[in-house]
């Protein structure tokens, strides 16, 4: 699970070439070479987008779920709801307000493409950073609502995706809060043998709302929050402010498996960019 994207140095060292005599320098063995092509593992490629307006946008707000399949059994369904958040599949013929939402460039933000092969979960950033995020939670349907308050939070939802045998993608998802500042703390080594120090935030998961999505290639999650349950953790999660004036979020997912041979991360050299979430959003299925 990683909140802040990697930044990878590469270190190149240069070897620098003697001046000896012809007869003093030392004779070059075979070199190994592999004759093997380089094999590329398979895995899932996921694509992500948020999409933003005003808080109480009829077609953020209200008429894109109409159309979308809720997700999760009833009870998950009505636990999520109760912590004013929602979850739901559009497939087939696509609002034509959702495709022009997803090609605008004003009111999408945070565009990212990643590959699960090596790597298997990541979070998804919805809002943040926040001086303070204060709500309401209920963790179990029989259970009470307890307040929550958080300090320096970076809210979001970890995805982890994984291939089926019928070319489907299965997205598991929880809400995630980051909070407060690093600190260390002391864990086990791998082999129970020592312990081990690490630096990190504070994070605060919420697996209880946490769900499960098939997914097939042409098909898009959406998650977001109800805008009249501004206490709840949903507002926590994708409400955001902007020039003072309250704003709601929606994350948009799309995912799909990625054969040996096909582009992962880059796309290979001399070949087209792949189309956006956006560009192939309106394509005849």
């Amino acid at each position: 699970m990683r909140w802040a994207w990697p930044v990878i140095v590469v270190t190149c060292a240069a070897t620098a070439g003697g001046c000896l005599p012809r007869g003093d320098r030392p004779a070059l063995g075979p070199v190994a070479r592999s004759l093997a092509p380089v094999q590329q593992v398979e895995g899932v490629y996921l694509e992500s987008v948020i999409l933003e307006r005003p808080v109480g946008d009829r077609f953020l707000d209200r008429d894109l779920w109409a159309a979308a399949q809720p997700v999760g059994s009833p009870e998950a369904r009505v636990l999520l709801g109760e912590n004013g958040l929602r979850a739901g599949v559009l497939a087939g013929t696509l609002p034509p307000k959702f495709q022009a939402l997803l090609e605008s460039d004003s009111e999408t933000l945070a565009g990212r493409g990643l590959t699960f092969a090596t790597r298997k979960e990541e979070v998804l950033p919805t809002s943040g950073p926040n001086e303070r995020s204060e709500f309401t939670l209920l963790a179990d349907l029989a259970g009470k609502r307890t307040t929550v308050a958080l300090k320096q939070t970076r809210c979001g939802i970890l995805v982890r995706p994984e291939a089926t045998p019928d070319r489907r993608v299965r997205v598991a998802c929880e809400p995630q809060i980051q909070h407060g500042e690093r600190q260390e703390y002391y864990r086990a080594s791998a082999d129970v043998t020592a312990l081990v120090k690490h630096d990190e935030i504070p994070l605060a998961r919420y697996q209880a709302l946490g769900f499960d999505v098939l997914l097939g290639r042409n098909e898009y999650l959406i998650i977001g929050w109800q805008a009249e349950q501004s206490d709840t953790i949903g507002a926590a999660l994708f409400g955001v402010e902007s020039n003072g004036q309250p704003r709601q979020r929606v994350l948009v997912i799309r995912a799909r498996q990625v054969n040996p041979g096909n582009p992962l991360d880059l796309p290979a050299l001399g070949t087209a960019r792949r189309p956006s979430i956006a560009a192939e959003a309106g394509r005849p299925r």
